[in-house]
């Protein structure tokens, strides 16, 4: 029984990358790119064809799957903003070691950003008094009044 070779686009030394599904018998042969060479338009619709026969191929999720699947996502994103909350509580003064309620939370992250927003103000106001220049990329004022 014959063994079987490989095509002769997979074992030919060239560097060049070219596809042909009939082995080229001439080497000029594979210079001609004429139908035996698909089209980039071509190779996706035979992978897009090959996917959409797979999909076919799937079995679809039962009820109880797309419910569990639903049940971990959901889980997944409450993780998500507790894990914020907690970091929030590291990182704002005045929330370390109390119970969390997250309307708290919230309300002392904002008091202390406007915080840091006014001393950003007065640190630019001192820095331009003493004859002090900004660069403009930090020269942008919030609007303090806002809320």
């Amino acid at each position: 029984m014959p063994s079987a070779q490989p095509p002769a686009s997979l074992t030919s030394s060239s560097s060049e990358a070219s596809y042909s599904p009939v082995p080229a018998t001439n080497p000029d042969d594979r210079d001609d790119r004429s139908s035996t060479t698909p089209t980039a338009a071509a190779a996706s619709k035979q992978v897009a064809s090959s996917s959409a026969s797979q999909d076919k191929d799937k079995p679809r999720l039962t009820e109880q799957e797309k419910k569990n699947n639903h049940i971990a996502s959901e889980q997944k994103r409450r993780a998500a903003i507790r894990e914020g909350f907690d970091r929030l509580t590291e990182l704002v003064p005045g929330l370390e070691g109390q119970g969390r309620s997250e309307s708290i939370v919230l309300k002392k992250t904002v008091d202390f950003i406007h915080l840091k927003l006014q001393e950003r103000q007065e640190l630019i106001a001192e820095i331009e008094r003493r004859g002090g220049r900004i660069d403009d990329t930090f020269q942008t004022r919030p609007d303090p009044d806002r809320t």
